[in-house]
């Protein structure tokens, strides 16, 4: 997508027209459907007054590492609910292994930046650098978490 033009004045209503889309895709593949509408909601709010008045430089940059950014959030907060949530139950006790991994299961595994960057790699076809200039991160790092997605991937799968 582009960025907004410098010409036209810059409206939270053009900002959401311009960016909505992408970032409720992006932000599904991070946090799943149920999630994504209202982290992408919440980052166009908090957003919206630096990109209008106009102090960030690449706004379609900054939205992109503002969902990523809200769903590593969601995520911690979940994991943390999660384990306070087991440690009040005790140990739990399964008689069947689990026999069948799918890709979603195995996908959710991943850390929020390894999703993203398999995501930005696999189903948008962005190259590393273009991954790392979208997420404002050196392309070793991209390649890093890249590889480590692919390989924890592999392994489960």
């Amino acid at each position: 997508m582009s960025e907004i033009d410098s010409s036209a004045p810059v409206t939270a209503e053009s900002l959401w027209r311009l960016h909505a889309a992408e970032l409720l895709r992006f932000a599904t593949m991070l946090v799943g459907p149920a999630d994504a509408g209202d982290i992408v909601a919440d980052v166009m709010l908090r957003s919206e007054r630096f990109v209008v008045a106009g102090t960030v430089d690449q706004p379609r940059a900054y939205l992109f590492r503002a969902v990523a950014n809200q769903a590593r959030d969601l995520r911690r907060a979940r994991a943390r609910r999660w384990a306070r949530d087991l440690a009040a139950i005790g140990p739990l006790h399964a008689d069947a292994p689990d026999t069948f991994v799918d890709v979603r299961r195995a996908v959710a595994r991943l850390s929020v930046v390894q999703r993203a960057v398999v995501y930005l790699a696999y189903w948008e076809d962005m190259t590393e650098r273009d991954i790392a200039e979208l997420l404002d991160v050196a392309p070793g790092t991209v390649h890093r978490n890249l590889a480590t997605a692919r390989h924890q991937l592999r392994r489960v799968l």
